[in-house]
């Protein structure tokens, strides 16, 4: 019986499916590292030495309060009315809204109460502080 198929040509793998995929790939993880940089401002913030990693990470409304007590929404400046209407308006989008609050190490408590007394009257009540995790003593660095 004869082979209806020519053999001059030999199966390959195409290429530029694979190349298209690969410029796919990296446009997307450079938006998302821009995103990710946009929402931290570089804060010095506190050592906790009981600090938990949270399993779940939602996404979480960014506040960072800065060494002189300023207010940063991501990476924009805010008054504390600002933020707390920002952040009612949000609640009413997403009513499991939760709060990061990042806060300078020098920053003074007085400033961080402020922050919180203003986002519980926007009504949120769950918050999760920016701190770095103590290494154990003892334990290899």
């Amino acid at each position: 019986m004869k082979s209806r198929f020519k053999d001059t040509e030999e199966p390959g793998i195409q290429m530029a499916p694979m190349i298209d995929m690969v410029f796919l790939l990296l446009v997307f993880f450079m938006c998302s590292s821009h995103i990710n940089s946009v929402q931290n401002k570089k804060l010095d913030i506190p050592v906790a030495f009981k600090a938990n990693i949270p399993k779940d990470r939602p996404n979480r409304w960014i506040l960072n309060i800065e060494r002189d007590g300023s207010i940063f929404q991501g990476n924009t400046a805010v008054t504390i009315e600002e933020a707390k209407n920002n952040v009612a308006l949000a609640l009413k989008q997403d009513p499991d809204l939760k709060i990061y609050l990042r806060a300078d190490k020098m920053a003074p408590h007085k400033e961080v109460k402020k922050v919180m007394g203003a986002m519980a009257e926007a009504g949120i009540a769950d918050f999760i502080f920016g701190v770095y995790a103590a290494k154990e003593e003892g334990a290899k660095q």
